[in-house]
């Protein structure tokens, strides 16, 4: 059978977007919340208005992307309306959540009261929206019927690429979207650590959790008709990608030239859509 359709590629792009976003948000919330408030450097300038206006530019992608994927999309409110049994519901109001608590940042930011307590409390409950809005993407996969997507690769897999993806995007617009100075150490170590602990993770979950191809991951005759003579390359190529990702950021941590992180957010990223293409290739529905 062939690969990912037209509407899978939407999905494809849907989940890498809305990761993207709320990796990079959790990067400069991670860093604001750990600096010293005393400092005041990451307080006032971190979470700026072009920041916060990329991350909410990245979820309106995102959600318009999603769009193509439904055969009748003018119906996508009524999704909203079955919390109890559906993580689609549960998925799309955790990503209303953090769009709004994210929008009510940047008029915090506008006004000027960044240093107010509700700012750090919004930046919390935006970071956990985040979180719940990818658990219920996961869980949303996590069909019985779907033997591929049932185990830990899928949430390994979404949580892996917002960690990688995020700090990656962040370090390489930095001069864009900030307005502190490019050495500003406090900032480049937390994205630096935690696109390394996301690689670390990807290469456990190839590893282990693949479907076929991984130690644990499901073999299952029911997958689609994806051979491992295509397996093993698509994998060896995400690989490549991933490991020439890591030489960047290295060079970028010696140099800080930032043609480096720029280039190592390019990689990643080819990394992660060859990792969610597999995902879909491999999918393989059981019973009706």
């Amino acid at each position: 059978m062939p690969g990912p359709s037209e509407r899978e590629w939407s999905l494809i792009g849907f989940t890498l977007l809305s990761q993207t976003a709320v990796g990079a948000f959790w990067t400069v919330a991670a860093a604001f919340l750990m600096t010293d408030r005393r400092q005041g450097l990451l307080e006032n300038r971190v979470f700026t208005i072009p920041f916060l206006a990329a991350v909410l530019a990245l979820l309106g992608l995102a959600a318009t992307v999603s769009l193509s994927h439904l055969g009748r999309p003018g119906r996508a409110p009524s999704a909203l309306f079955n919390l109890r049994r559906s993580w689609l519901s549960r998925e799309i109001l955790f990503e209303l959540a953090f769009i709004f608590l994210v929008l009510s940042l940047a008029v915090l930011r506008y006004q000027g009261r960044e240093t107010a307590p509700l700012f750090r409390a919004l930046v919390l409950a935006s970071a956990a929206a985040g979180l719940l809005f990818l658990h219920s993407m996961s869980r949303l996969y996590m069909l019985r019927t779907v033997p591929a997507w049932r185990g830990l690769h899928t949430p390994l897999s979404f949580f892996a690429s917002a960690l990688l993806l995020g700090p990656l995007g962040v370090l390489a617009v930095r001069g864009v979207l900030f307005d502190f100075p490019g050495s500003l150490h406090a900032f480049q170590r937390t994205a630096g650590l935690v696109s390394l602990a996301a690689v670390l993770l990807i290469l456990l979950t190839v590893l282990f959790f693949t479907p076929r191809a991984g130690v644990f991951g499901a073999k299952t005759e029911t997958l689609r008709d994806l051979p491992e003579p295509r397996i093993y390359p698509l994998l060896a190529f995400r690989l490549l990608y991933l490991g020439t990702a890591l030489l960047f950021v290295f060079l970028f941590q010696r140099s800080q030239n930032s043609g480096y992180v720029l280039l190592a957010f390019i990689c990643a990223a080819v990394s992660e859509i060859l990792g969610r293409y597999l995902f879909f290739a491999l999918y393989g529905r059981i019973g009706v």
